[in-house]
């Protein structure tokens, strides 16, 4: 896989923070934001993934609303 150098700027605080862990994680800044990054796409992904299950289910039960999402929520068992 080819590399691209980009800047960004972030927050002393944030830097300070990102620098610890990746000291603690024995790794560089560019590994710790690559990490970072990698999950906060697989994470998306996976939001999307149960978003588009339970739409398909959804229809595949008749619900046409929200509220009728609420109101199956909100019954008590």
């Amino acid at each position: 896989m080819s590399s691209q150098i980009f800047n960004l700027s972030l927050p002393k605080e944030l830097v300070q923070q990102m620098d610890k862990q990746a000291k603690r994680d024995f790794s560089s800044r560019s590994d710790f934001v690559r990490k970072a990054i990698v999950n906060q796409l697989r994470a998306e992904q996976s939001i999307r993934a149960i978003f588009d299950r339970a739409n398909q289910r959804g229809k595949d039960l008749g619900i046409v609303s929200e509220q009728q999402v609420y109101d199956i929520i909100d019954t008590p068992s």
